[in-house]
C-alpha cells in the first residue's frame, strides 16, 4: 500500500517509545519501560507489552479525535458553531473532500491504519515469543487477545466510515475496506474487500479473542480489553449485520448483565464526569479509554468544555428528555450564548480541577447490552422480551423500578420506535447516531439545522466518506467510493 499504510518497524519502535514515555503512563497507569530499539520491541516480553501499550495509545488517539466526533457530527442530534475549522465544518455539511489533507477523510483513514500496523506487528510476534519464552505464556496470550480486539475494532470503525452499512446490499457484496493481517511492505497494493469479507475478518478476530481472553485474562482493569468487551463488540457487529439470533445468543445470559450492573440514577452523571481511576470505574462500564491525569482533549473541548464547545445538542433533541429523566441533566446552559446548551458526557465535576479533567471515553457500557438485545428480540417477534429490556434502561433514567415503567408491546410498530428512541437518548454523544440511522436505512432529517445539508434520502453515496485521494494515487487497486 502507500506511505499512509506502511510504517516501518524502526519508526514504530520510536513511536512506541515516545508514547510510553510521554502519554501512556496516565493512560494505563503503568511505569514507563524506557526507550526500546526496534530489535528489542518484538523479541522479548517487555518489548511485547510495550508494543501493546503503544497500540492502545494510538487507538485512543483516533477515538478521542475526529473519529470520536464523527457519529454525532454527521447525525441529527446537534448543531455546529460555524466558526469551527473547515475540516470539521465540511463533514458536518457532508462536503467531504478526498484531497483535503487536514479533513476527516484523510485523518481518520491515516490514524486507524497507523493503529492497525502497530497492532498487526503485536499479533504477528506472538508465535515466536511463545517459543522463546514459554514461561510467559499467560502474559503473551493476554497481549495477543487484546490486540485481536483492537484490530477488530479498527476494521469495524473503518467499515462504518468508508463503507455503506452491512445490509446495504442483500449479500453484503458492496465495498468494504482493505484487509490485511500483516503490515504490508512498501509497494505492495491491496484492493478493498467486500463488506461481507470485512465483517468475516472482524468476527474471526473477536471469536478468537473471546477464547484467549477468557482463558488467560480475568482480573485486569477495565481500561484494558477483556473477553466481555469482545463479546459486546461482537453483539454490535451482529446487530449491524441484522443477525438477531447472534445478538441474542451472546447477550441473553443474565450473567453478563449482572457482572456490569447499571449505575444508579444518582450515579449516572458521575459515570461520565467523575475523576475515576482505573480501579474505580463505574460498574456499568465494560471497557473505557482512561486518560485520567490529563487536561482536556479534542472531544472535551469540542463537546463539553463550557469555554470552547462547538458542537452542541439542539432544542429538539433536548426536548426528548423530560425533567424527570436524569439524562436531561447532562445538558448545561451556556453562559456564552443564549438558549444554547452543551453536554457534560466529556465534562468534569465542579470539584475536579482542570488539570485532572477526566477523559473517560466509554467504549462499551452494559446499557448497550439491553438496547442491542431489545432490538434483536423485537425482530424475532419476541415483543414482550424486547419491551422488558427497554424498561430496565428507562427505569434507571427515571429512578424507578422496571415494573413501574409503562411500555406496551401490543403494537409492534410503536414498540420499534420506542426502542430506537431509547437508543438515541441513552447513547447520545457516544459516537453511534449516524451509524444507527444508516443501518436502519432511514433518511437523515435534521429537524433543526444550520448545515448546508439538512436532509439526505437513503440510500445515498454521501453517507460514507471517500477514500483519501493520495491513497488512490498510491494504490491503484483501491476503488474510490462514488462521489
Amino acid at each position: 500500500m502507500n506511505n499512509i499504510l506502511h510504517i516501518k518497524l524502526v519508526r514504530m519502535a520510536l513511536v512506541f517509545a515516545l508514547l510510553i514515555i510521554s502519554s501512556c503512563k496516565s493512560f494505563l497507569e503503568i511505569e514507563p519501560v524506557g526507550s526500546l530499539t526496534g530489535e528489542k520491541l518484538f523479541t522479548n516480553v517487555e518489548g511485547y507489552n510495550s508494543a501493546l501499550v503503544g497500540s492502545y495509545s494510538l487507538f485512543a488517539k483516533y477515538h478521542l479525535s475526529q473519529y470520536g466526533l464523527y457519529g454525532e457530527l454527521r447525525g441529527d442530534n446537534v448543531l455546529l458553531n460555524q466558526t469551527l475549522g473547515a475540516g470539521v465544518l465540511a463533514e458536518y455539511n457532508y462536503e467531504s473532500d478526498p484531497a483535503l489533507s487536514l479533513g476527516a477523510v484523510r485523518v481518520i483513514w491515516e490514524n486507524i491504519y497507523e493503529t492497525l500496523n502497530n497492532v498487526n506487528n503485536v499479533i504477528e510476534s506472538r508465535a515466536s515469543l511463545l517459543e522463546a519464552f514459554p514461561a510467559y505464556k499467560g502474559n503473551i496470550n493476554t497481549v495477543y487477545g487484546e490486540a485481536l480486539v483492537l484490530r477488530a475494532m479498527c476494521f469495524f470503525d473503518l467499515a462504518n466510515v468508508y463503507g455503506q452499512t452491512y445490509a446495504y446490499t442483500t449479500d453484503a457484496s458492496h465495498l468494504g475496506v482493505p484487509i490485511f493481517t500483516k503490515t504490508p511492505l512498501p509497494g505492495v497494493t491491496t484492493p478493498r474487500s467486500t463488506m461481507k469479507e470485512t465483517y468475516a475478518r472482524i468476527i474471526t478476530d473477536l471469536k478468537e479473542a473471546q477464547v484467549v481472553l477468557s482463558t488467560y485474562s480475568n482480573s485486569k482493569s477495565k481500561i484494558y480489553v477483556s473477553a466481555d468487551a469482545a463479546t459486546t463488540l461482537l453483539s454490535r457487529v451482529y446487530l449491524y449485520m441484522q443477525d438477531w439470533d447472534g445478538v441474542i445468543g451472546l447477550l441473553e445470559n443474565q450473567a453478563l448483565k449482572n457482572k456490569y450492573p447499571l449505575v444508579s440514577s444518582a450515579g449516572y452523571l458521575n459515570m461520565f464526569m467523575g475523576s475515576n481511576t482505573p480501579t474505580s470505574i463505574s460498574s456499568e462500564v465494560i471497557w473505557q479509554l482512561n486518560l485520567n491525569a490529563t487536561a482536556t482533549t479534542y472531544l472535551t473541548d469540542i463537546l463539553s468544555n463550557p469555554e470552547t464547545f462547538y458542537v452542541y445538542p439542539h432544542a429538539t433533541y433536548r426536548a426528548l428528555f423530560d425533567n424527570s429523566d436524569v439524562r436531561s441533566q447532562q445538558f448545561i446552559a451556556s453562559t456564552r450564548a443564549p438558549n444554547t446548551y452543551y453536554t457534560i458526557k466529556y465534562g468534569k465535576a465542579d470539584d475536579v480541577v482542570r488539570a485532572n479533567w477526566p477523559v473517560n471515553f466509554k467504549m462499551f457500557r452494559s446499557a448497550e447490552i439491553y438496547l442491542n438485545l431489545a432490538e434483536a428480540y423485537y425482530h424475532k417477534q419476541q415483543y414482550e422480551l424486547a419491551a422488558n429490556q427497554i424498561k430496565v434502561v428507562r427505569a434507571r433514567a427515571y429512578n424507578v423500578a422496571p415494573a413501574d415503567i409503562t411500555l406496551s408491546s401490543a403494537d409492534p410498530g410503536v414498540l420499534l420506535q420506542q426502542i430506537k428512541l431509547e437508543r438515541r437518548k441513552e447513547l447520545g454523544f457516544e459516537n453511534q447516531r449516524i451509524f444507527d440511522i444508516m443501518r436502519y436505512k432511514e433518511n437523515l432529517n435534521r429537524t433543526e439545522c444550520n448545515s448546508n445539508t439538512c436532509t439526505l434520502t437513503y440510500p445515498n453515496n454521501k453517507f460514507v466518506l471517500p477514500i483519501p485521494a493520495m491513497e488512490i494515487v498510491a494504490n491503484p487497486l483501491i476503488e474510490q467510493n462514488p462521489l
